[in-house]
């Protein structure tokens, strides 16, 4: 059965799932690169995945024409918002002039919609974080997420005037996305984002924003740094905290921006399924059915090539070897995160476009 190939594996597979997750590439002569979208992930680890820590970008890279190539970056999120706390974290940002990416209930913008304007207005970046947060509704099963995620979709895009394909899980991914998580929504367009430092504003009730400053001063000053802030309600101690966590990073050297699309996101790894789902093959299909409606064109390269042609792994030159009629073409994963394609397929003028979704391939005909 197709759940039960899929669950085993071959070597091959394993790594291509260590390659990463979103590759797109538009396929027209040999040697296009695929450029890397998110982090790579490995079954069974406990903690996040995040680049190994920079050194400090010195005063005088700064200063010279190199110094946002040569600057760390820190991208400021927000989940659970908007609330009344909200305006008062956009006028501290515009203040210090100063980009965020909000993580946005779906609930909480039918209610504010004009905080969630005013939000993309000032050029801050906009995130989908479902609909109302329920942990039972969303990791029970699969197709309680997805209905959330559609929902706030519409709700944001209605708002907002544009769809968002940035997606964070309620508590994050570890331990609440399984493979099939993953797979399904990348495989839908998603975009999906955790953190590698926590402000701690969340733990429990009414921090203090002293305990929240301390503690973010206390993470890892990486390359790239995702920090999780709350907007939502019950987080005034949050909003007071802002101003002293910007004036920490801007001190430390690092410039401020979006989660947008050339944003490398952070995703942890997967590690043990705490909702215990059982995964059959008629509930697998019926989430690729419903995932389908919004990929659109995106299919499984295997299910592309069925009355085409074949693909298989060459595990000695580690890449897949499509074959059509006698035109091949060679899909070769780098140790950089990047694939390039040699050969060319006759597809009647137009062009193939493919993309790395946890362990398999897609291909899209344009």
């Amino acid at each position: 059965m197709k759940l039960r190939r899929r669950m085993m594996m071959t070597a091959a597979a394993a790594l291509l799932i260590a390659i990463g997750a979103l590759l797109p590439i538009t396929h027209k002569n040999s040697g296009t690169a695929w450029s890397s979208g998110t982090s790579e992930r490995a079954a069974g680890a406990a903690r996040p995945h995040t680049e190994e820590p920079a050194a400090r970008a010195s005063a005088s890279a700064l200063a010279s024409g190199k110094a946002e190539a040569a600057q760390p970056v820190v991208y400021l999120t927000f989940d659970d918002g908007p609330s009344k706390w909200t305006p008062q974290v956009l006028d501290i940002l515009a203040k210090e002039r100063v980009k965020a990416t909000f993580f946005v209930l779906g609930q909480e913008a039918e209610r504010r919609e004009q905080t969630v304007k005013r939000i993309v207005r000032e050029g801050h970046a906009l995130g989908n974080h479902t609909y109302n947060h329920r942990y039972d509704a969303l990791y029970r099963d699969f197709e309680g997420f997805w209905r959330q995620a559609r929902q706030t979709d519409a709700i944001l895009e209605r708002i907002a005037g544009k769809p968002v394909s940035l997606l964070r899980a309620p508590g994050g991914t570890y331990g609440n996305f399984d493979a099939h998580y993953f797979e399904l929504l990348e495989q839908a367009g998603y975009r999906i984002a955790d953190w590698n430092v926590d402000s701690g504003d969340s733990k429990r009730r009414n921090v203090p924003a002293s305990e929240i400053v301390k503690t973010v001063k206390a993470g890892k000053l990486s390359r790239e740094v995702t920090v999780l802030l709350h907007d939502g309600t019950g987080h005034g101690e949050s909003v007071k905290a802002l101003p002293a966590i910007i004036a920490y990073y801007k001190a430390k050297g690092y410039r401020f921006a979006v989660l947008d699309g050339e944003a490398k996101l952070v995703t942890f790894r997967i590690g043990p399924d705490k909702w215990q789902r059982t995964w059959t093959e008629a509930a697998l299909a019926r989430a690729e059915q419903l995932v389908g409606q919004r990929s659109g064109a995106w299919r499984p390269l295997r299910d592309w090539l069925r009355d085409k042609g074949t693909v298989a792994w060459d595990a000695l030159r580690k890449e897949a070897v499509v074959r059509v009629g006698g035109e091949t073409l060679r899909l070769v994963p780098g140790e950089d995160k990047h694939v390039r394609v040699y050969g060319a397929l006759h597809t009647g003028g137009g062009s193939l476009a493919f993309r790395l979704v946890g362990e398999r391939i897609f291909v899209a005909a344009a």
